[in-house]
């Protein structure tokens, strides 16, 4: 195996000089060139493969559950702009006997998205989520028989269903004060994820066809340090999704990229100089995208979730006092608002602009007349810059946006698409980590 560099075209070249002095035959000049120019070739080539093959991903994910009431079928979804098309979401499956069975009216969904998307592309590929309670996956991972039952129901997805992935959404594993199985799950999950990769592997054989496993990540802090072998996970997935809704969100943002410090107040009569004055709270999108990288997980595995709505949270003013404008540690759900609908309730009268400059967001406010304040997070174009800047920096992988029809669809408030047309156009725009030196065989 010989490595053909810049240099050592440059010795050819100084090799033809030497030959057309040598007076040598016109032949041994003619096979020089051709080997140049096959070399020109080849890089050509290899940097547009290599190009295609190392560029961010961008994946939009899609839910027929969310998207038929409100008139968006499958046909609406821009391929064009979507080369990945994660369906959201199988029910984890039911068991009967000894198999485990997914619904039919989930398959029946899928099969409208995957014979939509290939009618359309034969490139996009469709990747089937499956979803499931803590408590599912540690019964179902903690003995083999029903791993093996779980991998089986999964393969159909990929044979009979013919998805080119499929992704595990093990929904707050561990047992944590953010999780809801088991401490055992940090061993389970590996030995489940192992056996699907062998699925995987084999079904992509069976049909000469590579298909993959994906695995949607925690971004909690308290899930990150209990429930994951890391090493072992990002080894054995293609790409792990990292869910923007599990951040620890204790800020004036739901899904902010910094934590707010927390400052220590000092008391006269008591000896505190030993103790720091601000806190790192370690919560926040780049915090803890970063654990999964200090922890061994390969930066182009990680697609970052962003999802594509606001956070709306009720509240007294008289709770001020006691929270500060933390409200969010009163009511963590809130009440998703998405960004078709969303775009118009914030240009309503009576809203106040705020950005939080440690979340990276804006959030808007209100108060009523009964006394009663309103507060909507959100994501705009500044806030996806910033996150666009932070999967840039990091070498991530790509993105994937939750939902491909939260945005705003139909153009109500300006351009159809407007935030995932930017993210889209920023995703394509960030230079691919490409290595130059070819291999000759």
């Amino acid at each position: 195996m010989h490595i053909i560099t810049p240099a050592t075209v440059a010795k050819w070249m100084s090799n033809i000089s030497h030959l057309s002095q040598s007076a040598l035959s016109f032949a041994s000049i003619r096979n020089m060139w051709k080997k140049i120019f096959v070399w020109i070739a080849l890089t050509l080539t290899s940097c547009v493969e290599l190009s295609a093959a190392q560029g961010k991903k961008i994946v939009c994910s899609y839910s027929p559950a969310k998207a038929g009431p409100i008139g968006y079928p499958p046909e609406y979804i821009p391929l064009e702009v979507c080369p990945y098309v994660i369906v959201k979401a199988f029910s984890f499956p039911s068991t009967v006997g000894r198999q485990m069975l997914f619904s039919d009216n989930d398959k029946i969904a899928f099969s409208r998205v995957v014979s939509s998307v290939r009618k359309r592309s034969s490139t996009v590929r469709v990747v089937a989520s499956i979803d499931g309670y803590a408590r599912d996956f540690t019964i179902t991972s903690s003995a083999i028989v029903r791993r093996k039952a779980f991998v089986q129901a999964a393969v159909t997805l990929l044979l009979e269903l013919d998805a080119d992935g499929i992704e595990l959404n093990w929904e707050a594993p561990g047992n944590s004060n953010a999780g809801y199985g088991s401490s055992n799950d940090r061993i389970t999950m590996v030995q489940l994820l192992q056996d699907l990769r062998q699925a995987v592997k084999a079904a992509s054989k069976s049909r000469n066809r590579n298909r993959e496993l994906w695995f949607r990540g925690s971004l909690h802090p308290n899930v990150i340090d209990e429930a994951y072998n890391m090493l072992d996970v990002c080894e054995l997935v293609d790409h792990i999704t990292l869910d923007p809704s599990t951040v620890d969100s204790l800020e004036n943002s739901h899904a902010p990229l910094y934590g707010t410090p927390i400052t220590v107040p000092r008391n006269p009569l008591f000896d505190t100089d030993f103790l720091p004055s601000v806190i790192e709270p370690m919560t926040g999108i780049t915090t803890n995208t970063q654990r999964w990288i200090d922890e061994g997980c390969a930066p182009k595995k990680l697609l970052l979730g962003i999802g594509l709505h606001g956070i709306r949270r009720d509240y007294s003013p008289n709770v001020f006092p006691f929270v500060g404008d933390k409200v969010n540690l009163l009511r963590q759900k809130g009440t998703y608002l998405e960004q078709r609908e969303l775009c118009n309730t914030i240009r309503e009268a009576g809203w106040s602009y705020t950005w939080d400059g440690y979340g990276g967001m804006p959030y808007v406010t209100r108060t009523f007349q009964n006394g009663r304040g309103e507060r909507i997070s959100y994501e705009n174009l500044d806030s996806l810059r910033l996150k666009m800047d932070m999967v840039e920096q990091k070498h991530l992988g790509g993105i994937y946006i939750d939902y491909v029809h939260s945005d705003d669809i139909y153009g109500r408030c300006g351009q159809a698409y407007s935030l995932i047309a930017y993210l889209s156009s920023r995703t394509r725009s960030i230079p691919s980590d490409i290595g130059f030196a070819i291999e000759w065989i």
